[in-house]
């Protein structure tokens, strides 16, 4: 599986880099955004960094991480540790970084999550595709507000369930498909 997060993160590189440099030479816009969402969930830190390639089309790579554990005071841990990282592009109808956008993206997922309500343990790495919509507004020359939401699938390349952190009795194991909402955002923006 090591293999496959290799080969999906330098197939990731490649593609940025080889549509960074058939980029034409006019003036670009870069936009960086942060999801406050994000960090509302057990202070997940992530950055999402975009780069207009025409008036209509911009493209996105960015990630999400999350090393902490909290406790509840019964002492059970509680945490969404994560490591996040995606490519994807958009479509603007009006103008880049502006209004209503539709875009689509890949993604590699290594995760380990459990919750207050949920005490169940959850562990694992996954790839999958996902589409996404959402809008932004201008609230001047260089910051936006964006908010937006979508769906992504695909494969659990390692999956496992277990009944709470502590105990680790197993539920469920292996590789399996998946499909999920995707995040939700309300994203601050900063445009170059």
């Amino acid at each position: 599986m090591l293999i496959i997060r290799k080969i999906l993160l330098k197939v990731l590189l490649v593609i940025a880099l080889l549509t960074a440099a058939s980029v034409s030479g006019h003036a670009q816009k870069v936009a960086i955004s942060t999801n406050l969402v994000e960090w509302g969930n057990f202070g997940t830190i992530n950055a999402d960094a975009g780069l207009s390639v025409s008036q209509h089309f911009s493209l996105h790579i960015g990630g999400k991480y999350n090393p902490w554990t909290y406790h509840t005071r019964s002492g059970m841990p509680v945490y969404n540790k994560q490591t996040t990282a995606y490519l994807g592009a958009r479509y603007w109808p009006w103008y880049v970084f502006s209004g209503w956008w539709i875009g689509a993206r890949v993604r590699y997922l290594d995760f380990a999550e459990t919750g207050v309500l949920r005490p169940k343990l959850f562990e694992g790495k996954s790839i999958g595709a996902g589409a996404l919509l959402g809008y932004t507004w201008m609230i001047n020359e260089n910051f936006n507000i964006e908010i937006g939401g979508g769906i992504w699938g695909g494969r659990h390349l390692e999956y496992s369930r277990y009944r709470t952190p502590r105990s680790r009795d197993l539920l469920a194991s292996g590789p399996r498909n998946f499909a999920f909402v995707d995040e939700l955002s309300v994203s601050l923006m900063y445009v170059f």
